[in-house]
C-alpha cells in the first residue's frame, strides 16, 4: 500500500509507503541487537539457530560497521530502491567499493581518505576517531584490508535473511504497516509535513525542514517507539515505528506477551534469578541449575537477545549479569497493565 500527495504552489511531494528493503535492513540490525526487539525474540532465535557457522561469521562482519550496520540505509536512499530486495542486493554487489565504504561510513569521511586507508594503516586510525567507531584494532585493520570480503559478507547476510521466508514474515504483518500508513494519512491536511514528522518522531521539526521530497515509511522491524531519518539533497526518508498507530493498551499487551514467552521456562527463570544477584559464567550456571553447558548457553542467548541480561568479558571468560532496570520496567508494565485503571 502506498499513497502520494502532490501539493500546489511548489509544495513538497509526500509519499507514504511500506518498504521491504528498509524492513530487511532493520531486521538484520535486530539480529545483532535483539535487546531492542523483544517483540520478535522468537523470530530472532529461529533465524539465528538456522544460521550455519559461515552465516554467523558474515553477520559478525556486519556487526563491526559504524552504527551497527544501520548506515546501509544510506544505500537505499542513494539507489532509490525501496521495494525489491533482490534488486537492492544486486545494487550492493555492483557498487564501486569506494562508494560502498563512503556510504557505509555515513558520508562522514572523504573518499580520498577511505582510498588511502585501504593501504595505509595510520589512515585507518584517523577514520576511526572521526566516526567514533567502536571496533577492536584487529577488526579495524581487517575492515580496510579486505574490502571485497566485507562486501561479500554484507551481501550474504542480507541474502540469508531474505531467503528465510522473510517476505512471508512481512506479509503476516502487512496489516500493522498499513495501519501505520493510515495513521499518517489521518494527519495529512491537518498540519504541514514537518509538524507531522515531529509528532511521529518526537524530534524537532527543524530536522525535517527544507526538503522537496518526503518518503514516510512505517516499519515493523525498527526498534519499538524509535524513528530515524535518512536524507540527501532535497530528499528525506523518515522511518517510524508502525506501532504508533496502535491503542496503548494493545501495544503494551503485545509487548508483555512477547516478554512472558521468553521467561516461560523454569531454567531461564532460575538463571535470571541467579544473575540478579551475581555475575556468573556458563559452567558455573550449569552446575547451579543442573543442566548441560550447551543448554545454558542456549538459554543465555535467548535472555540476552530479549535484553534481560548483559555480558562482560574478563580475561578469556564471558560473565553474564541481569539488567535490573529492564526487569524492573517489565514488572512496572505488568502492574500498569493489570492494576491501573483505563
Amino acid at each position: 500500500m502506498a499513497m502520494e500527495i502532490y501539493g500546489e504552489n511548489n509544495e513538497p511531494l509526500i509519499r507514504i509507503v511500506n518498504s521491504p528493503v528498509v524492513e530487511l535492513v532493520c531486521a538484520v540490525h535486530l539480529l545483532m541487537d535483539a535487546s531492542h526487539g523483544q517483540y520478535e525474540s522468537k523470530w530472532t532465535e529461529e533465524v539465528l539457530s538456522g544460521f550455519k557457522p559461515e552465516d554467523l561469521k558474515a553477520l559478525n562482519t556486519v556487526k563491526q560497521f559504524s552504527a551497527d550496520g544501520m548506515n546501509i540505509l544510506n544505500l537505499i536512499l542513494e539507489s532509490g530502491i525501496l521495494t525489491s530486495i533482490p534488486e537492492f542486493i544486486g545494487y550492493i554487489e555492483r557498487l564501486d567499493l569506494l562508494d560502498f565504504y563512503y556510504f557505509l561510513l555515513n558520508e562522514e569521511v572523504e573518499k580520498l581518505k577511505i582510498y588511502k586507508a585501504f593501504t595505509d594503516k595510520k589512515e585507518r586510525y584517523s577514520i576511526k576517531e572521526k566516526v567514533k567507531w567502536e571496533v577492536q584494532e584487529r577488526e579495524l585493520m581487517d575492515f580496510f584490508e579486505f574490502p571485497e570480503k566485507i562486501r561479500k559478507d554484507t551481501v550474504n547476510t542480507y541474502k540469508r535473511v531474505y531467503t528465510n521466508d522473510f517476505m512471508a514474515k512481512l506479509e503476516r504483518y502487512k496489516g500493522k504497516m498499513e495501519a501505520g500508513i493510515r495513521y499518517v494519512e489521518s494527519l495529512i491536511g491537518k498540519d504541514n509535513v514537518e509538524s507531522i514528522l515531529e509528532k511521529i518522531s518526537g524530534r524537532p521539526r527543524k530536522l525535517f525542514s527544507g526538503f522537496r521530497e518526503y518518503y514516510i515509511i512505517p516499519s515493523y522491524f525498527i526498534s519499538p517507539e524509535k524513528s530515524l531519518r535518512i536524507y540527501s539533497g532535497n530528499r528525506i526518508y523518515a522511518v517510524f515505528d508502525c506501532r504508533l498507530a496502535r491503542d496503548k493498551g494493545e501495544a503494551l499487551l503485545e509487548e508483555l506477551s512477547a516478554i512472558l514467552k521468553v521467561i516461560d521456562d523454569k531454567s531461564r527463570m532460575e538463571i535470571l534469578r541467579i544473575l540478579m544477584n551475581n555475575k556468573s559464567y556458563g559452567k558455573a550456571l550449569s552446575d547451579m541449575v543442573g543442566i548441560s553447558t550447551p543448554t545454558v548457553s542456549h538459554h543465555l542467548d535467548i535472555l540476552k537477545n530479549a535484553g534481560f541480561i548483559k555480558e562482560e568479558k574478563i580475561r578469556n571468560i564471558k560473565y553474564f549479569y541481569a539488567d535490573k532496570e529492564k526487569l524492573k520496567k517489565v514488572m512496572d508494565d505488568m502492574n500498569k497493565y493489570f492494576f491501573e485503571e483505563e
